[in-house]
């Protein structure tokens, strides 16, 4: 079987800049979205960079369950088997607690914690215990620390927080890898929302947080990083 590394939210931003750094280090890659067009776009931005490795991209919402086992059967019929599991997606919001609806907390949900747990059951799923799986959970500052209008979102990055540790506990002494990352601010698609106009001039650039990303996680020796913080400089 060949070896793969699934990437979701693999679109753009820091999804797409780790898929393109995978590639480049000749790792067979497959990036999830939702969105066609940009799937498209970002699948031959891959094929220019990729070294002797196959890049592949599939449409998906990881917070739908038909979605998700779809991504199983593309990895069985083509005979991939998960090496890294990049859990990517993610979807922001800003509002005060008192807006809060459930049409909402069910969007925020979704995006950042139920999908995250239902791609990751579906590759523990497909991988023979005997086969080392390193999955990787990016998620956000704001799963360390509560933020003013970040309800919602916050409470979502501690739940995938929770879910993270959790996780950890129980695969503890098989072969599979748990690294949480937490990123702070970054200047991507992440902050273009309706009516709020945020500076994010001094934020960190997404191809320079997925370098110190990779390369921690690519780590090969006799150790790995549990977790991983990144901050910009103040």
């Amino acid at each position: 079987m060949k070896k793969i590394s699934v990437v979701s939210g693999g679109t753009s931003g820091l999804g797409l800049e780790i898929a393109i750094l995978l590639n480049k280090s000749g790792k067979n890659v497959l990036i999830l979205g939702r969105n066609s067009e940009k799937l498209a776009e970002a699948s031959s931005r891959l094929k220019k960079v990729s070294k002797n490795s196959l890049s592949e991209s599939l449409i998906c919402n990881i917070g739908k369950e038909e979605d998700v086992r779809k991504v199983g059967e593309f990895l069985t019929s083509n005979s991939f088997m998960v090496e890294y599991l990049f859990n990517n997606a993610g979807m922001g919001l800003f509002a005060k607690a008192h807006n809060s609806t459930s049409a909402l907390i069910d969007t925020i949900f979704e995006a950042n914690l139920k999908g995250m747990i239902l791609l990751t059951s579906e590759i523990l799923r497909l991988t023979p215990e005997e086969e080392e799986l390193t999955i990787v959970n990016i998620m956000s500052t704001s799963a360390l620390l509560g933020r003013a209008e970040e309800s919602i979102y916050c409470a979502a990055k501690w739940g995938a927080r929770g879910y993270t540790e959790a996780l950890r506990t129980e695969l503890k002494g098989s072969k599979r890898n748990i690294i949480a990352v937490y990123p702070g601010g970054m200047k991507t698609d992440f902050w273009n929302i309706p009516g709020q106009n945020r500076d994010i001039s001094t934020f960190m650039d997404p191809a320079d947080v997925a370098e110190k990303i990779v390369n921690a996680v690519m780590i090969t020796d006799k150790m790995f990083v549990t977790d991983i913080t990144i901050n910009r400089k103040k």
